[in-house]
């Protein structure tokens, strides 16, 4: 991640920060979000409950006896002095039985005034005990499980000193010094603004932000617009209203003299706002790329199916940092370049549709937001694009340390680590549409996206393979196990010789890899292209063996063998070599095969060293077994076995013989 100076820090709390530079939207993504939140437990109590909660699962779970409804946001906020008076009416459900008491979170720098049964507070105040970053609510009559319930809680405070670390902050911009509020809650900031249920898990059905402030401000937040009010004090009053499910991260405020710009999308027979709420002295040079979004909406429509808040709008509020946060509905941006754009509105789709259900899973997110990115500069560039792309987060992908499963759940940078969790996170999709197919992949994501069990709710890795085996009508437990939950990246090496036989062009190619160590060795479908002066041919041989040997068709004599042509696998290759001798050495491998070609029976010569099973199988170029022997063999020693040729399809197949201490396999032609 390209991280920049304190003293740039400094400029852009300034907003002094020149917009001329544009960074890659994953750059951009990833630094505002591991600046924001650069420190996450405050105190030395929360430092201790993180180890726990970390064995857990999460760094913040909370409270798993209730299940949030609706979360209502009342704020007055001044900016001079930077203070927020809060009333934000909560609704939920009871998850266990005789609930009568469970916790918020809210950070402790804010002062908890009251808290009242009802929406608005109307009702009777409630008995409450303020712990660190929690308030424990003490009901009156308990619960019974999925019985409803709903308070308003009342507070103060200055939410930049609560957190310090930017989930909201207070600022100028412009040559004015124009004062802006915004926030930013990803991962752990939520509580620092208002009390909540802080985990990813626990989306609300709907949500409502109303916000006062001094009508110099033009404040935005998720979903619709239903009105303003002006207040007698010379405060106006913005309410907005969300209809959809949103996890607690995802609410957002951003406050200034905005000026607003349109750019509407039409979907079918609907035409959706697409707000924009810019500074006014930056309209003027990022208006060309703001109007690329409705393109990028139809381009990720195709793709992954209908914008997922239609019936509300998209938009962006620009704030000082020079990246993006994908807030729902309103992505806060500081960075205007289409990369930002793009991969802030494929969050969309991943991320705010469907949301990581705990931050182990973050590639869920910020890999497909940042494939998203691929994906759009293919419709636009091309394959050319698209590959250069893929190949610079490639070169990231390969500097990754650790799993794309984060291990490490208290560590921000872990969390949004560059390399990893957007670069390898969007590896991982492209190798993905390699090995299923272009059909196939695109009707997965689609099949992901409108999952009735996931859409619109949380989701984790296992949720996205099943839906992706489902789709593809196969197991990919391989795939998912070595570059998910695995480390690194194959590496290969490739030796190959001439197999022609008479009026049958072919080679012989040996494939190794270098030992790894989770995985051993990578299990993947590697295309080979074997040139001749005939022409190419392009094979496709399915690679689950740290040493492994195919035979395959060429159109003339061979004259070289390129492995993974079309950079479907993230890989090294240390070698391409021709060998003279062939690619068994003679002191590793004693079997033998003959007649070859063979019509009606085969007779398998090979040395035994250890008595016990040995399968013989004969497996066609894509790795798939056609026919397999298997037979206890009680002696060591040369073996000579005669067997029948299986009724299979004429053509180049691969003979393999597997014993208690290793495989050997040779080529073979079937008339």
């Amino acid at each position: 991640m390209n991280r920049r100076s304190t003293l740039l820090l400094f400029l852009l709390l300034s907003g002094l920060a020149s917009y001329g530079q544009s960074t890659e939207g994953i750059d951009a993504c990833q630094t505002t979000k591991t600046r924001y939140f650069g420190k996450v437990f405050r105190d030395a109590q929360a430092r201790q409950a993180s180890v726990a909660n970390y064995l857990s699962g999460q760094a913040y779970p909370g409270d798993s006896t209730i299940d949030i409804t609706y979360y209502g946001l009342n704020l007055r906020l001044t900016h001079t002095p930077a203070y927020l008076n809060g009333a934000t009416t909560i609704s939920f459900k009871a998850t266990s039985a005789n609930l009568s008491r469970f916790f918020l979170d809210l950070n402790t720098q804010h002062k908890v005034d009251s808290i009242k049964v009802g929406r608005g507070g109307a009702g009777a105040v409630l008995t409450f005990v303020r712990e660190t970053n929690r308030v424990q609510v003490t009901l009156p009559q308990p619960l019974s499980i999925g019985q409803a319930y709903t308070l308003t809680v009342f507070y103060q405070g200055n939410p930049a000193s609560a957190s310090g670390f930017g989930s909201f902050a207070f600022a100028t911009h412009g040559p004015t010094n124009a004062p802006v509020i915004w926030s930013l809650s990803e991962p752990y900031g939520t509580q620092d603004w208002f009390p909540c249920k802080d985990t990813p898990a626990d989306k609300a059905d709907s949500s409502a932000v109303d916000l006062t402030a001094d009508k110099q401000f033009v404040s935005v937040s998720n979903g619709r617009l239903i009105g303003t009010t002006d207040n007698p004090d010379g405060t106006r009053t913005y309410r907005w209203r969300n209809s959809y499910p949103i996890a607690h991260y995802l609410i957002s405020l951003a406050m200034t003299n905005y000026q607003q710009y349109d750019t509407p999308f039409t979907s079918g027979t609907q035409t959706m706002p697409v707000n924009h709420y810019v500074y006014p002295e930056t309209l003027p040079s990022i208006q060309a790329n703001l109007d690329l979004t409705p393109n990028m909406l139809r381009i990720f429509t195709e793709r992954f199916g209908p914008y997922p808040f239609l019936r509300e709008k998209y938009g962006h509020a620009e704030f000082n940092w020079r990246g993006g946060m994908e807030h729902q509905t309103i992505s806060s941006m500081g960075a205007w370049n289409p990369g930002i754009i793009a991969h802030e509105l494929g969050h969309q789709w991943f991320g705010d549709k469907i949301t990581c259900r705990n931050w182990q899973n973050i590639w869920l997110n910020e890999g497909f937001a940042t494939y998203s990115e691929a994906l759009y500069v293919e419709a636009t560039g091309g394959a050319t694009s698209y590959n250069a792309n893929i190949n610079g987060n490639m070169t990231r992908a390969r500097s990754a340390t650790g799993t794309l499963y984060v291990q490490n759940i208290s560590s921000i940078n872990s969390i949004f680590d560059n390399n990893r969790s957007y670069s390898k996170g969007a590896v991982v999709l492209h190798m993905l549409r390699g090995v299923l197919g272009e059909d196939v992949f695109f009707r997965a994501i689609k099949n992901y996206v409108a999952a009735p069990n996931l859409a619109y709710g949380t989701a984790i890795t296992e949720d996205f393979q099943a839906i992706v085996e489902q789709t593809a009508g196969r197991k990919l437990d391989y795939f998912f196990r070595e570059w998910i939950y695995g480390q690194g990246f194959p590496t290969y090496r490739v030796t190959w010789q001439d197999a022609s036989t008479t009026g049958k062009p072919g080679v012989q190619v040996r494939l190794t890899q270098t030992p790894g160590t989770n995985p051993v060795s990578f299990t993947m479908p590697v295309q080979m292209r074997v040139g001749s002066a005939a022409g190419d041919t392009l094979v496709t041989v399915f690679n689950d063996l740290a040493d492994q040997t195919f035979t395959l068709p060429a159109k003339g004599a061979p004259t070289g063998v390129v492995i993974d042509p079309n950079n479907l696998i993230m890989k090294q290759v240390t070698s391409t070599s021709m060998t003279v001798t062939g690619i068994e050495d003679p002191s590793e491998s004693s079997l033998v095969v003959y007649p070859n070609p063979a019509s009606d029976k085969l007779t398998v010569k090979f040395k035994l060293e250890k008595p016990g099973t040995v399968t013989v199988s004969l497996v066609n170029l894509l790795g798939s077994s056609v026919s397999s022997h298997s037979m206890q063999l009680v002696k060591s020693g040369e073996q000579t076995l005669s067997l029948p040729v299986p009724p299979v399809a004429a053509g180049r197949y691969i003979l393999r013989v597997d014993t208690p201490t290793g495989r050997q396999s040779v080529g073979v032609m079937i008339r």
